[in-house]
C-alpha cells in the first residue's frame, strides 16, 4: 500500500514492509532499512500498516473536508502556511532578478566600449585584458545567480497552480471510504515516520505526511496523535 512513500526522519533511509506470517495482518509493518535487529546504523522506526492506513485515511477526510467545507478557508490557511512568507521573499528575490539581469546588460555595454577603447588605443592591451576577465567573470556569476533565481520564482508560481489540481484531486475522490494504491499515490508524495517515545508510559510516534501538490499542512484543530493499540498511540 505505501510502498516507495515511507522514510526513516533520522536517517533518510525508506521503511520496508514486513509481514509476520505467524500472526494476522495486524502485525504487518514497516521498518527502517538501515535498523536490522540493532545492528544497523539507525534505530527503530517500526509502524504497523493498519495504524498507518487509518491514519493516511483520517489525515485524507481532514484536508478534503476543510477543503469542501470552505475552499477560501482553505487556501488562505495554505497561504499563511507556505505562501506568507515565501511571498515576502519573492518580492526581494524579483527585484534582485531585475536588478542582475540589468547589470547583465550595463556590463555587455561596458565591455564593447573597453573593447573599442583598446583598439583605438585609448587604454593599454593590458589593461583592457584584465579589465575584460573581471568583467567576464561577473557576468559569469550574475548569469548563473539569475537561473537560480527564476527557478525559485518560477516554482513559487508553480505552488499556486498546484492548489487547483489538489482541489480536482479532491472532487475526483469525493466520499472515498477506504484506500486503495492508486488512491495513496495519488494524494500521497511522501510519509515521514519518527523514532517511537515513551510518553506517560504510552508510545508515541510522529508521522508527517506530505501530500501531492500541497505539501504538508497543518491543520488547525488538534490531530497531534492517533491510536495504535491499547497501550500506544501514534502522532
Amino acid at each position: 500500500m505505501f510502498a516507495g512513500l515511507l522514510y526513516c526522519a533520522d536517517c533518510g533511509s525508506k521503511l520496508h514492509f514486513a509481514t509476520c506470517k505467524n500472526f494476522d495482518g495486524r502485525q504487518d509493518h514497516y521498518r527502517c532499512a538501515k535498523y536490522k535487529s540493532n545492528r544497523g546504523k539507525c534505530s527503530a522506526h517500526y509502524i504497523r500498516e493498519d495504524v498507518l492506513r487509518t491514519m493516511v485515511l483520517s489525515r485524507i477526510h481532514a484536508v478534503t473536508t476543510l477543503l469542501f467545507d470552505d475552499v477560501c478557508a482553505f487556501r488562505e490557511l495554505l497561504r499563511k502556511q507556505r505562501f506568507e512568507e515565501a511571498e515576502k521573499s519573492m518580492k526581494q528575490k524579483k527585484l534582485t532578478l531585475a536588478q542582475s539581469q540589468k547589470r547583465i546588460a550595463d556590463l555587455d555595454k561596458i565591455f564593447k566600449c573597453i573593447y573599442e577603447d583598446d583598439i583605438a588605443g585609448s587604454i593599454s592591451h593590458d589593461r583592457f585584458l584584465k579589465l575584460s576577465a573581471e568583467y567576464e567573470a561577473e557576468q559569469t556569476d550574475l548569469q548563473t545567480k539569475v537561473a537560480r533565481l527564476q527557478a525559485e520564482i518560477e516554482n513559487h508560481e508553480q505552488d499556486k497552480i498546484n492548489f487547483e489540481q489538489f482541489s480536482a484531486l479532491v472532487r475526483k475522490y469525493v466520499g472515498i471510504t477506504e484506500l486503495t494504491p492508486t488512491i495513496v499515490n495519488d494524494f500521497i508524495k511522501k510519509i515521514i515516520v519518527h523514532a517511537p517515545k515513551k510518553v506517560n508510559g504510552q508510545r508515541t510516534q510522529r508521522v508527517q505526511i506530505f501530500f501531492n501538490f500541497i505539501g504538508e499542512v497543518d491543520l488547525p484543530e488538534n490531530t497531534a496523535s492517533e491510536p495504535t493499540d491499547k497501550n500506544s498511540k501514534t502522532a
